[in-house]
């Protein structure tokens, strides 16, 4: 009986072209496998699976009598699927435009970062420590920045002041970066 719920979310998954995830190890129920249903029959499936950032990760081929549990629409598929509809927008870097030769390389990164609000990841290097934290730029002074902080998932995390002569490194525009902006923009769709 499981066995036509199973191949029935599977087909409907498969109709949709839907990711979902398969859980199948009974030792270990925290592993799964995300991916769109190709094929699926009343004895077995084949999965195009993906990995986390959404790119294809081959395929997968089962028996359905192994598949513990289907979910479908989780917190963890929609960010997948998100990413995926804005692939292209996240590998298209916009052009430099800032000065070629600026005073300071990290001011000209700090205000174009603020100009188009992106998402920006910070090395603060505080002795012997180093701390890496995302966040947006919200304001510049000569001698210090205010950041909305983020988390890895895109949820605000606190604003946080920092003295701009403690930032050892900067990075923005790089899939990090726009995973977690996509997530900020769109967490409430995540959450729903």
């Amino acid at each position: 009986m499981a066995g036509d719920l199973f191949c029935e979310m599977l087909g409907e998954a498969r109709r949709d072209r839907q990711l979902i995830c398969l859980f199948r190890d009974p030792l270990d129920l925290r592993r799964f496998t995300v991916g769109f249903v190709e094929a699926v029959s009343d004895t077995d499936y084949t999965l195009q699976q993906v990995d986390p950032d959404g790119n294809p990760d081959g395929l997968d081929v089962g028996a359905i009598d192994d598949i513990i549990e289907i979910r479908r629409e989780s917190r963890y598929v929609r960010q997948i699927s998100l990413l995926m509809e804005k692939e292209e927008e996240a590998r298209t870097v916009k052009g430099w435009n800032g000065n070629p030769h600026p005073e300071s390389c990290l001011d000209e990164a700090l205000r174009r970062s603020l100009a188009e609000q992106l998402v920006v990841n910070v090395l603060l290097a505080t002795g012997d420590d180093e701390l890496r934290f995302h966040g947006i730029v919200r304001d510049i002074s000569e001698t210090h920045v205010r950041l909305d902080v983020l988390s890895d998932d895109g949820e605000p995390d606190g604003t946080s002041v920092i003295r701009i002569d403690d930032i050892a490194g900067l990075r923005m525009n790089t899939r990090d970066e726009w995973k977690i902006a996509m997530f900020n923009r769109h967490r409430m769709h995540l959450y729903l």
